[in-house]
């Protein structure tokens, strides 16, 4: 498993940016109900609204920085009566066996399982948690090859972020490079400023949808749906987004 700890005061100003995501879990918490399950909830940014919305929020994440940070946001918005943090690894978080109505791991979070074996232990200890009929979510990024191949792997500048309550600029770079036949992306992450420097270096999986499809299959996940955009379009090989819906049985 990764560890993020070095750049995780840098997240809610990063990747804590996105909120498109955030009505495709709202919506399927209509639709099924609570409590949910946030895997990999690091500094709560999903786990906020679901609880804003009325819902009952566990959240799992092995990293105390990134917990820090979501306590002190769900102190801020006085919604620590709604989410419950845990530090434990993700795959197998140790919690009540069918407690749960829905299960997320957002964005990219799965894709830090590397190895099949890995990937297929957490799929079973999550359908473990949920109660039957509910519903696990996955979303991932959706490979396009040619891009992955013309990963060179120097060290980029790709972005200037402004931190909001300093105005200081960080400079945030990165180097990434593939490995096809592995199907593994290699990443090295760093933010700069003018006073300082922190970076981490991590793998993700490359993941198809067919092999996403038989891992749930396997795990014994039913009534798997596959959308490939947050507006619930249909999944297409060339789509940004490779979104999985699985049921638990009875």
């Amino acid at each position: 498993m990764p560890d993020f700890s070095p750049i995780a005061r840098f997240y809610d100003l990063d990747d804590g940016r996105l909120t498109d995501d955030i009505p495709l879990y709202l919506g399927f918490a209509r639709k099924i109900g609570g409590p949910v399950l946030d895997l990999g909830v690091g500094s709560a940014r999903l786990a906020l609204p679901l609880a804003r919305a009325g819902y009952h929020v566990t959240g799992v994440d092995i990293s105390a920085e990134m917990l820090a940070l979501g306590r002190a946001r769900i102190m801020r918005a006085g919604l620590s009566d709604r989410i419950r943090l845990v530090q434990a690894d993700y795959r197998a978080p140790g919690l009540k066996p069918d407690a749960f109505m829905l299960a997320i791991c957002g964005y990219n979070a799965f894709l830090h399982l590397v190895d099949t074996q890995e990937q297929l232990a957490a799929l079973e200890s999550w359908r473990a948690l949920l109660r039957p009929g509910g519903l696990l979510v996955i979303d991932v990024e959706n490979p396009q090859l040619e891009a992955l191949a013309g990963l060179s792997g120097e060290m980029e500048l790709e972005e200037t972020l402004i931190e909001p309550e300093s105005g200081r600029a960080v400079r945030k770079h990165t180097a990434a490079w593939a490995d096809l036949p592995d199907q593994a992306l290699y990443l090295r992450r760093v933010y700069e400023t003018d006073d300082g420097r922190w970076e981490t270096s991590f793998q993700v999986r490359i993941l198809f949808q067919r092999e996403l499809a038989l891992l749930l299959a396997c795990a014994g996940f039913v009534d798997l749906r596959f959308y490939g955009d947050y507006d619930f379009f249909s999944w297409e090989p060339d789509g940004p987004r490779l979104i999985a819906v699985g049921a638990r049985g009875q």
